[in-house]
Order: structure tokens, then C-alpha cells, then sequence
């Protein structure tokens, strides 16, 4: 079942760690709406540096790196810059985060997780303020939220070093999709 979608509300300043909450095997019922858009006005934000930067998801999907900000790596522990990569399906960014290799994409199509979650454990998680579907496969863990619709999915993929606990893998994967969400506007 991939049924993603978003919960109303705002946007979490602290990444939660996936905890399953269903499995399910590979039929899919697929769902989005569309949360309301806040934006701050400059008036309303105490300052500055305390208000992430927003983008849209299209600006982010074409420079991933910009989802995580030096104060989100430093919360995430993560040292060094991202490194932005192209793909199949447009440009993604990767880190390497407490042994795991995360990397984000933020604008991929339905099918490609229909793919990805075909063969894996599937479970649906909390990533922020969002539902996502969570699958894990041969020690790699991935993780797709939509936010607005379903053609244009917010995904992580998440390898492990090798010697490297894949406990970590799933959680690694979701900090990282809650950090880069609390940027899109």
C-alpha cells in the first residue's frame, strides 16, 4: 500500500524518527492534499536566523542541497556540505549521516516508488508533520512522501556503510526527509 499524503498543521523543527505503524504488501491506494501554505511575514518571525528557509518544491527539486541548511546539518550531525548528484529522475543530494548514506530527491514520479516498494518490507511512518511510506529492501532503506499530489514525490534513499548496523538506516533516511521538509513553502 503507498498511501502518502500530508497532515495539516505545521511544519516540525525537529525530525522524528519512524516508528511502523502498518504493513502491507504491494497493492497501493495512493492519496494527497494539499496543506495549506504559510509563509511568515518578516514582521511575524522574532528573527531571521530562527525561520528555516523556504523554497518551493520545484526550486528544491532542481538544487536539492538547499534543503538542509548549516544549522540542520549541525542538528543532524552531519559533517560537510552535500553532494549533488543528477539521476534518472532529476537532481538529488546526498550525506553521509551516522554511517548511512542518505541521499534526497524531491520531485519523484509515482512509479518509481511503486519500484522501489514493490519487493520490500512496507510500512507507514510519520516523517515530521507528514505520513510516508517507508520500504526496506536487501539492507536499503527508502522512504517517498507527497505533500501537494502524487506525481511529484519527496524521497530518501538510505544505505549503510558496510559494518555499520542497518537499525540506524530507516531513521537516518526519515531526519533527513523531515529537515528538508520543514523548507518547502
Amino acid at each position: 500500500m503507498l498511501s502518502a499524503g500530508c497532515s495539516s498543521g505545521q511544519d516540525a523543527s525537529q525530525p522524528s524518527s519512524p516508528r511502523p505503524t502498518s504493513s502491507s504488501s504491494a497493492s497501493y491506494s495512493v492519496s494527497a492534499s494539499a496543506a495549506p501554505s504559510s509563509s511568515a511575514s518578516p514582521s511575524a518571525a522574532p528573527s531571521a536566523a530562527a525561520q528555516p528557509s523556504k523554497y518551493t518544491q520545484a526550486q528544491l527539486a532542481s538544487r536539492p542541497c538547499l534543503a538542509l541548511d548549516r544549522h540542520d546539518l549541525a542538528a543532524l550531525r552531519i559533517s560537510g556540505e552535500g553532494k549533488q548528484e543528477s539521476g534518472k529522475h532529476g537532481a538529488t543530494c546526498a550525506w553521509k549521516l551516522a554511517g548511512q548514506n542518505v541521499s534526497l530527491a524531491l520531485d519523484l514520479p509515482l512509479s518509481y516508488a511503486k519500484t522501489m516498494t514493490k519487493n520490500g518490507r512496507v510500512t507507514q511512518v510519520p516523517v515530521g508533520q507528514h505520513q510516508a511510506v517507508q520500504a526496506e529492501f536487501q539492507r536499503i532503506c527508502f522512504i517517498f512522501v507527497a505533500l501537494r499530489d502524487t506525481d511529484h514525490l519527496v524521497g530518501t534513499t538510505t544505505i549503510p556503510d558496510r559494518g555499520v548496523a542497518q537499525d540506524g538506516t530507516c531513521p537516518a533516511g526519515a531526519s533527513v526527509a523531515a529537515t528538508a521538509l520543514t523548507h518547502i513553502r
